[in-house]
């Protein structure tokens, strides 16, 4: 009788962590939603993987979206587990080493977790063009990273750091000759700051 008791005290406990782990991940899509929202310019979601399909993940991409023959884009955009726990941990990254010019890798992949978020919305806005998504992503990871609570001096640092050393070590079809101050793919030609 006591070995039941135990398995159930066992099996209800995993239960209720299960059940709190999936609530967290429902909160933190419902806030990355809005901010996808608010790039993308309508109302989209963001799918976080639960435990057990991140466990599976094979796909080796931080985001993506799917768009159809018609070239729409999906209405969400799935993110992988490394980069939904990232997101769910900027707000605690010290991004002072940006300034100091000591960051880490540890950083850096906390604020391409920001980015992937931009670059995903700009598809969910419609834009299938990695160079296009990715220099608009690149002018709004600043944006992400204060709406997930990184101040906002340090989110502007961290969108100009990653442009400066991400930028140019990126595939050939994820960059744009367009994508510099007053060019075309500029999205504030009337502010001296870029991205």
């Amino acid at each position: 009788m006591r070995l039941i008791a135990a398995a159930l005290l066992i099996i209800g406990a995993l239960a209720a962590v299960g059940f709190a782990r999936r609530e967290d991940r429902i909160r933190q899509q419902t806030t990355l939603a809005a901010i996808a929202t608010e790039l993308a310019g309508r109302p989209v979601g963001v799918h976080c993987p639960g435990f057990l399909r991140s466990l599976v993940d094979t796909r080796g991409e931080a985001g993506r979206v799917a768009f159809g023959p018609d070239g729409r884009p999906a209405n969400h955009t799935d993110l992988a587990p490394a980069t939904c726990s990232a997101l769910r941990q900027l707000d605690r990254v010290d991004f002072t080493c940006i300034e100091r010019g000591d960051c880490g890798f540890k950083e850096f992949k906390a604020a391409w977790a920001a980015h992937t978020l931009a670059h995903e919305s700009f598809h969910l806005r419609g834009f299938q063009d990695e160079g296009i998504a990715e220099c608009y992503a690149l002018q709004n990871t600043a944006f992400v990273a204060e709406r997930l609570g990184v101040p906002t001096r340090q989110a502007q640092e961290l969108q100009a750091w990653l442009y400066k050393d991400g930028y140019p070590n990126e595939p050939e079809d994820y960059r744009s000759s367009n994508c510099y101050a007053g060019g075309p793919l500029d999205l504030r030609p009337q502010s001296a700051l870029f991205p």
